[in-house]
């Protein structure tokens, strides 16, 4: 009889990261996918066509449990910090009845938030993506199996031509050869929004300090912004580009000359796609959220393949963004640096982790 596999997720991350793998798995197990939602139901969204159950709370995680029984239990770890704590319930269930568990990051060192470091510890395995999350998961103590088996959100990067696309774009939104596409990557999800506002606030008048000229600003609001118009008070005299018609931030990405905003996994795939990232990190803002994580920065600044910024200086971010546009070594300098930390494993991830996860069962 094939394995019963109970996969849950509970944010974004995790349900883009499963998502091409579910097909694979599907072929050779009896498969049992479970969301859990808050306001904006992302996950539920993105995994739809699947028919997934729900599990919005902890006891209706336990029925569900109960109900399917399964053999392997597959979680992601995610960046949920508000709770609902379903995917807590679901681990220390199958702990209990000594079933066999693996976990997947989302997207890339999310292990990190507080949610996850009490549960790490009943976690047998974990798949990451890179050998960077195997580093911090040892740093932070991890005694488990670490298996790198690459992202499969990241394979689509695979099959993107990047010039092609952005030839395409630049065309559909009538720019101009000479304009200079700035990505806005919004964070304004109910746990950050008020992070949110003053990084775009601070970055929108660094735009002022350099005259903005032949400057387009695209913002791109996050799926669970519940406001997001939330930018347009901050730039009643910055270019904006209308990019409503597209359904993802990571379709615009080829377009852009810069992606910025707070950390997201969008700044990992403006890396492999070799397109500058600013990463705005505030004191009041932004670092405050990265110590919850016990993190200095994310992606990692430090290795010189994006750019942090770490103090409200509106004329050095204007500096930045000036070198960007108009300095030719200084972006590949930065491309160099991309190259060397950031690059696609040799096979397809979503076959790695399926075939991971079937011989873990």
């Amino acid at each position: 009889m094939p394995k019963k596999i109970l996969i849950a997720v509970d944010a974004p991350g995790p349900a883009e990261f499963i998502k091409p793998v579910l097909p694979l798995l599907a072929e050779k197990a009896e498969l049992s996918i479970v969301t859990v939602n808050t306001k904006a139901v992302a996950p539920f969204k993105i995994l739809e066509k699947f028919n997934p159950f729900r599990a919005d709370t902890e006891a209706a995680a336990e029925t569900l449990y109960n109900k399917i029984n399964p053999d392997l239990l597959v979680v992601g770890t995610s960046s949920l910090l508000l709770g609902p704590y379903s995917i807590d319930r679901f681990t220390e269930l199958a702990a209990r009845d000594k079933k066999k568990i693996i976990a997947f990051q989302d997207y890339w060192a999310n292990h990190r938030w507080p949610m996850n470091f009490k549960i790490l510890s009943k976690w047998p395995a974990i798949m990451v993506p890179d050998e960077l999350a195997k580093k911090f998961l040892l740093e932070d103590g991890y005694s488990g199996e670490i298996i790198l088996t690459g992202n499969p959100s990241f394979d689509k990067i695979r099959h993107t031509n990047k010039e092609k696309d952005r030839e395409w774009l630049r065309k559909k939104f009538s720019i101009a050869e000479d304009d200079f596409i700035i990505l806005w990557i919004g964070r304004g999800t109910p746990q950050a929004f008020q992070y949110e506002e003053p990084s775009f606030e601070f970055f929108a008048d660094s735009l002022r300090e350099i005259g903005n000229k032949n400057i387009l600003l695209a913002v791109r609001p996050h799926p669970r912004d519940e406001n997001p118009e939330r930018y347009r008070k901050f730039t009643k005299d910055i270019h904006m580009l209308n990019t409503s018609d597209f359904p993802s931030s990571e379709e615009l990405l080829p377009m852009a000359d810069v992606v910025a905003g707070l950390p997201s996994t969008n700044h990992i795939f403006s890396t492999y796609l070799r397109v500058p990232s600013i990463t705005i990190l505030l004191p009041e803002s932004g670092r405050k959220m990265l110590e919850k994580i016990s993190m200095n920065d994310f992606p990692p600044n430090s290795v010189g393949a994006t750019i942090g910024i770490y103090k409200e200086d509106t004329k050095e971010l204007g500096d930045i963004i000036s070198k960007l546009k108009n300095n030719p070594a200084y972006r590949a300098e930065l491309k160099q640096n991309q190259e060397k930390y950031f690059n696609l494993p040799a096979a397809p991830a979503a076959e790695k982790v399926a075939e991971t996860i079937l011989a873990y069962s």
